[in-house]
């Protein structure tokens, strides 16, 4: 049971932390029709999103180049919004 507990706890911090969106509940209320009064995602819900999440870094690699160079231009467009004002 602490294991369990342990688990829950965990997923429902990373959804409520880098999962979450809003239309979540809609989505799965389009998929599950008789489903009509869910308000919230389920931790099903939120332990599908969480392996999609999972499978998606697995095949799309991210280079630290092009990190980098959104990163720094995200920067200089700030500096330059901020010279602006």
């Amino acid at each position: 049971m602490p294991f369990g507990l342990y688990c829950y706890a965990i997923t429902v911090a990373w959804y409520a932390l880098h999962g979450h969106h809003p239309a979540d509940a809609a989505e799965h209320r389009e998929r599950a029709p008789w489903y009509t009064t869910m308000a919230d995602p389920s931790l099903s819900d939120m332990v599908a999103k969480h392996r999609r999440v999972i499978i998606a870094s697995r095949f799309t690699p991210i280079s630290p180049d092009r990190l980098m160079d959104e990163e720094n231009r995200a920067v200089q467009q700030a500096w330059a919004a901020a010279n602006a004002a």
